[in-house]
């Protein structure tokens, strides 16, 4: 099961779609700084549903492309390729839309201020987009951990696989974007004075994205070669790539405690109802994993985090009544006495 964890994590920075990462990244950026101000708790609960929301959209490609894979291995491995270079055309041509000022309904700042579930359906869409460029690159690998796993190991081994394969690229994807959430705090003011140029960035960031899907698809898919960008940007992907397999323990630990402690710093509410978690999922985590000291580290994590958002929920508390007392002044009564002189 890591193998395939490990495999998602790669997936995530697969050569094919390697450069819509961190167009994603910047696209999380630029939507965070053209909102009004939040807490960070609602800055982090948005990060967490963003990665959420572009994780399964990755993984609903994957999962409709390997059922029909089961049918048609060999049609689809070989014309993977292709959805590359459509998936080029539509970014260039949505990045020069951009630039002329266009923005999708689903993917305008300000419309998602009112909308909130928008966010989410446009980073589901993006991630569509995402796996659609990665297909050629990483479909092989996927058909591998579900469906070649289910047919010599029965259907829960492919499931079980599978389930493996998605958590490891939404873990990936999640702790960068949650990191960012966390580390944007001070580039956001720097956003906001400058927000009439991020639209116009993001735009660029689209159509290089674009020219360079087109490229990739030209020199390697079809010409099977390669050329200096391709082998810059390849090179680039492989340093990542070997570095997340040389050091996978320490970086799935890494991610797992972001990702955990941030869940527990926005959502815990009582402290007895995170020992409980704690001490149930620690246990069936450590049973599966065998790994105790990964799930000592990330326990502790959680547990940290989660007495952190109990205490911050102690200030906010005190604070709104505190505010409410302030605001609620006691009504003044006038008398008005009138004597009579005898």
């Amino acid at each position: 099961m890591s193998l395939w964890f490990v495999a998602g994590m790669l997936a995530a920075v697969n050569p094919c779609g390697f450069v819509l990462l961190p167009t994603y990244l910047m696209y999380f950026l630029g939507l965070q700084g053209s909102e009004r101000t939040l807490a960070q708790r609602e800055t982090l609960r948005k990060a967490l549903k963003v990665s959420a929301s572009l994780s399964l959209g990755f993984m609903a490609v994957f999962i409709v492309a390997a059922s029909l894979a089961n049918y048609f291995t060999n049609w689809l491995t070989a014309n993977a390729k292709y959805a590359t270079g459509f998936l080029g055309i539509a970014l260039i041509v949505l990045g020069a839309a951009m630039l002329f000022g266009f923005k999708l309904p689903f993917m305008n700042p300000q419309r998602l201020q009112g909308e909130k579930d928008q966010t989410v359906k446009s980073m589901f869409v993006y991630g569509v987009a995402y796996a659609i460029a990665s297909l050629g690159c990483t479909i092989g690998f996927f058909i591998s951990a579900v469906f070649a796993t289910s047919r010599n190991g029965g259907v829960f081994a492919g499931l079980r696989n599978g389930i493996a394969y998605g958590a490891g690229m939404a873990v990936l994807v999640g702790g960068l974007t949650v990191a960012l959430a966390f580390a944007n705090t001070g580039l956001l003011k720097l956003l906001r004075h400058g927000m009439q140029y991020m639209d116009r960035i993001a735009a660029a960031f689209v159509v290089l994205s674009g020219l360079y899907l087109l490229w990739y698809f030209y020199w390697v898919d079809l010409k099977e070669e390669g050329d200096a960008i391709t082998d810059w940007v390849t090179f680039r992907q492989a340093d990542i790539s070997a570095y997340l397999n040389d050091h996978q323990w320490g970086v799935t630990v890494l991610m797992f405690s972001i990702l955990g402690a941030t869940i527990s710093y926005v959502y815990t509410r009582r402290a007895d109802v995170l020992a409980g978690l704690l001490v149930v999922v620690g246990g069936v985590a450590g049973l599966w994993s065998d790994d105790w000291l990964a799930v000592g580290i990330i326990g502790t994590a959680v547990a940290l985090a989660g007495v952190l958002g109990l205490v911050q929920d102690r200030r906010d508390s005190k604070l709104q009544a505190s505010r409410e007392s302030s605001v609620e002044e006691p009504p003044t009564s006038v008398s008005t006495t009138g004597g009579g002189q005898t």
